[in-house]
């Protein structure tokens, strides 16, 4: 392993830290209303979906990106496709996490190939084997940001993997500080053709994810960073010359924002009468049955099979949790034979 990231703690970082773990440990205390975690989820991955799509120029507005994931629709469109893959994406990380899967260069690839699902491009889940300039052109000509360090797959296959290693294997720093370099290191190497912008996003949520850090339950991490995207890049650009630790204030103030914004999120279904509330929002759902209705928005549809072979529990168990769901009308049972299945209740789907 050769990657070893060069940047300092400042007063600016360790507050930073300190105001995130404050805020993060009050979100975890907090009582929700019946069955609000799965709604808070599902809003949560929706605006990700929005902003992590949008820093890359997707037009869709919040509302047609919510109308597009609620509604099931198929995508008539490149940016419809590009919504319903990152939406995906954030689902199947969601339910890999449960399998502790490590990150490794397969589980990117893998992803890659998710998130780039139907989209004209060459090689998706691929390592791009060509080189490429991140910039933009105005009345001169082309402007060039970035130039990554390397250009064929297998020197960048070799990075990543070096970074990877690095991100798994070091316990002497706090996470979000390995997360902001994960973060930045997988836009610098900019291993694809396309995608890596959001790929950037995913792994980082995903390796939060590795470590306790409830994302998209609690809070997203890209509403901060579609606000103003040129400081965004320009943090990241920062980063790629050496100044490391503008980008990690900069990725920590992002987060003690979204989990700032996540306590009003809270705050506001919270405030809402329960005799308003119908259905699923006013059941109460344990952590693991959470998990299994998490699955069934990844899957569309889960047989007993699936919980006892993801969550490692017995058959009974796994026939309990589902059964719970069904009595709570969030799931509906399919079949009565071994073959049977269960699937989101239509009116799970938030009003």
């Amino acid at each position: 392993m050769t990657f070893k990231p060069k940047f300092r703690f400042t007063p600016q970082i360790v507050r930073l830290l300190s105001t995130i773990e404050r805020r993060y440990g009050a979100l975890e205390s907090r009582q929700l209303i019946p069955s609000l975690a799965l709604r808070l989820t599902q809003e949560h991955q929706i605006l990700a979906t929005h902003h992590s799509t949008s820093i890359e120029g997707n037009p869709l507005n919040p509302q047609e990106v919510t109308n597009i994931l609620l509604d099931d629709r198929i995508p008539t469109n490149k940016s419809e496709q590009e919504v319903k893959n990152y939406f995906a994406a954030l689902n199947s990380i969601a339910v890999r996490v449960h399998q502790k899967e490590l990150l490794k260069v397969d589980f990117v690839l893998k992803l890659h190939a998710i998130l780039m699902d139907d989209i004209p491009i060459k090689d998706p889940g691929k390592f791009r084997n060509s080189p490429v300039v991140v910039g933009h052109r105005n009345m001169v000509g082309l402007v060039i940001k970035h130039n990554p360090p390397v250009h064929t797959a297998l020197e960048i296959g070799s990075m990543v993997e070096d970074v990877l290693t690095w991100t798994t294997e070091e316990k002497s720093l706090h996470p979000l500080v390995v997360a902001a370099i994960l973060h930045h290191q997988i836009a610098f190497i900019h291993p694809f053709i396309d995608g890596n912008g959001r790929m950037a996003r995913l792994l980082t949520a995903y390796y939060l994810l590795l470590q306790g850090y409830e994302v998209t339950r609690y809070f997203i991490l890209d509403d901060y960073y579609d606000m103003d995207r040129i400081e965004y890049s320009d943090s990241l650009h920062a980063a790629d010359l050496g100044r490391l630790n503008e980008w990690i204030t900069y990725f920590l103030d992002g987060i003690s924002y979204s989990l700032h914004a996540a306590e009003g999120r809270i705050d506001q279904l919270a405030s809402r009468a329960i005799d308003d509330i119908e259905g699923e929002k006013r059941v109460l759902v344990t952590r693991r049955e959470e998990d299994v209705l998490q699955l069934v928005l990844e899957r569309k549809a889960v047989k007993m099979d699936d919980v006892r072979q993801l969550f490692d529990v017995t058959r009974q168990h796994s026939h309990a949790l589902l059964s719970s769901l069904v009595k709570k009308g969030l799931l509906v049972k399919y079949g009565k034979t071994k073959s049977s299945y269960y699937k989101l209740r239509r009116s799970e789907k938030t009003e």
